[in-house]
């Protein structure tokens, strides 16, 4: 079993000490912790064998002379893995309240919940995404700042506005422009390729990476509306949102002379706006949920790939519209959950033609869910995504037990299946699985 490390140690005595604080205010929750794989034979990657993690939610709603239902809200999440890789994500961040009986607003970082199908499947093209693992990539809001009137016939109308891009920052890769290479210490991220085969022999790729300024990545603008309505059990609404791609695109040059020892690829980080639209149909009644979502993607900007530059560092820069239609049911309560989620890919792809464009991360998919509480001692859980087209397949299996009031013990597997040609979007990832079991204090 794979140990923790000192650096993971520190990071826990640390958040133990603050325990005390947390628990006195009742709007704080949360857990710290850790989990090792249990299995050496089993997902033995650099980065997927332990970790320690914190996770801190604090909602607070108050009510002043000035607005009624005053929200504030500060969610966060870290994570240290044994390679002393320290990431970190601010879900939400922001502050709120109502100006009317009818409009409110609310500034900040905070998760636009207008596409159901982007939620579910993890596409990350409205919010941005946690991205610790892609198991789970949760969502990350966009800074800035959102309105909402609703109106007494139903109607709601919302408008979100920021001058500030904040891209996704995990998983990282590490640049070293002394050595000049490009490396990742999170088993999610795809580094480029270290050598390349040229005139019968491995030739080493030097990485020269032009660092942008601050200002030019910081200040950019995003502008977005919904129009929708809703009852006691049906919502529906349409929107529209014009903002920069959450992950950093990059133009790549290469420079080869014949009988050279290296390759010198040049990468020039790129920060392009896309247009995301979309529709949802919703229908709740107690616990149970019905949904039908659908979502499109058009990049603003199609850069021409480099089929020499994609050759050498594997580096896909051609960008695809993308279209997706999704639909689920689920039933969830205090006692137990299930669920089915159904996505297709409406646009084009052609892995032989688009060659030089990323796989789509789901194309034809199904997801069943199952949760089930004992007593409230004890929980098992099930999630499993299939995609019927490319062969994919991602399972989490879980099983919890609160020991005491305030500590838990997690045990589960990941498990990824892909298929043998490897050509997906998973495949670089079909080593990533985990057998592990863990500690955590609730908070």
């Amino acid at each position: 079993m794979s140990r923790i490390s000192s650096n993971h140690k520190i990071f826990l005595a640390g958040l133990l000490a603050a325990q005390p604080l947390f628990a006195a205010d009742n709007n704080i929750q949360g857990h710290i912790g850790g989990l090792s794989q249990a299995s050496q034979s089993v997902g033995n990657v650099p980065g997927n064998r332990a970790n320690a993690d914190l996770f801190f939610d604090y909602h607070k709603n108050n009510t002043t002379t000035y607005s009624k239902d005053l929200d504030r809200r500060f969610t966060m999440s870290a994570l240290v893995n044994d390679q002393s890789l320290t990431m970190y994500s601010i879900q939400e961040a922001y502050i709120g309240g109502n100006i009317t009986s009818k409009d409110s607003v609310k500034f900040g970082r905070q998760i636009i919940p207008w596409s159901s199908v982007d939620h579910t499947w993890g596409f990350g093209k409205l919010n941005n995404r946690k991205n610790f693992n892609s198991f789970e990539p949760g969502q990350e809001g966009l800074l800035g700042l959102m309105y909402e009137r609703k109106s007494t016939n139903g109607m709601r109308y919302r408008a979100f506005v920021s001058g500030l891009y904040v891209p996704e920052m995990n998983p990282g890769l590490d640049i070293n422009s002394k050595d000049k290479t490009i490396t990742s210490r999170n088993p999610w991220a795809t580094p480029p390729a270290r050598t390349t085969v040229l005139e019968g022999r491995d030739v080493a790729i030097q990485y020269n990476v032009k660092q942008p300024n601050p200002s030019d990545v910081i200040y950019r603008y995003t502008v977005g509306g919904n129009i929708g309505w809703e009852n006691k059990h049906w919502a529906f609404d349409n929107f529209f949102i014009r903002k920069p791609e959450n992950q950093i695109s990059t133009q790549v040059n290469v420079l080869y002379n014949t009988g050279d020892d290296v390759v010198k690829a040049f990468i020039t980080p790129q920060f392009y706006y896309h247009d995301v639209y979309g529709s949802n149909l919703k229908y709740r009644n107690g616990d149970l949920e019905m949904y039908v979502s659908g979502i499109a993607i058009r990049p603003n900007t199609f850069p021409d790939g480099n089929r020499d530059a994609t050759t050498y560092t594997e580096i896909k820069t051609e960008k695809r519209r993308e279209d997706y239609m999704g639909g689920g049911i689920s039933k969830i309560n205090d006692l137990y959950g299930m669920g089915l989620n159904y996505v297709a890919r409406l646009s084009p792809f052609n892995r032989e033609r688009d060659s030089l464009a990323v796989d789509p991360r789901w194309n034809q998919a199904l997801n069943i869910f199952l949760l089930r509480n004992f007593k409230r001692d004890y929980r098992v859980s099930a999630d499993f995504k299939y995609d019927m087209l490319t062969t994919d397949r991602l399972a989490m299996l879980r099983f919890g037990y609160n020991a005491t009031k305030s500590m838990t013990l997690n045990f589960g597997v990941n498990m990824i299946g892909t298929p043998t040609n490897g050509k997906s979007y998973w495949s670089p990832y079909t080593n990533n699985d985990a057998v592990y079991g863990g500690l955590r204090y609730i908070f």
